[in-house]
C-alpha cells in the first residue's frame, strides 16, 4: 500500500451466513465509497476489499477475526463503516 499511512482494525465476524456473496457486495460497494485501499486478512489469506473473486476466497466463516487494514484520506471513516457492517449478525438485503 505504497508509503501511505496504514490503519489496522481486527474485527468479529458476526454476519450470521458468514462472508457469503450477498455480504461481499455489501462490502464492495462500502468500499467503493470511499477513496484508498482497504484489505482484509482471514487467517493467511489476504483480498482487496473491492474485488468479489478475493473477498470469497477469503471463506471467512461467522465468528471468526478478521484484520482490516486501509489507506487514504478516508481510512478511519471507512474502517469504522466495516466495522459496523461486519459486525452485525443480519446484513442489509
Amino acid at each position: 500500500m505504497n508509503g501511505s499511512i496504514v490503519l489496522r482494525r481486527t474485527v468479529r465476524l458476526k454476519i450470521t451466513q458468514g462472508l457469503h456473496i450477498r455480504a461481499c457486495s455489501n462490502v464492495i460497494a462500502l468500499v467503493g465509497r470511499h477513496s484508498g485501499q482497504v484489505r482484509i486478512t482471514y487467517g493467511d489469506k489476504t483480498a482487496d476489499a473491492s474485488s468479489m473473486f478475493d473477498l470469497v476466497q477469503l471463506a471467512a466463516v461467522p465468528d471468526s477475526m478478521l484484520e482490516l487494514e486501509a489507506t487514504g484520506d478516508e481510512a478511519e471513516q471507512v474502517l469504522n463503516e466495516l466495522e459496523e457492517l461486519l459486525s452485525r449478525p443480519e446484513e442489509p438485503s
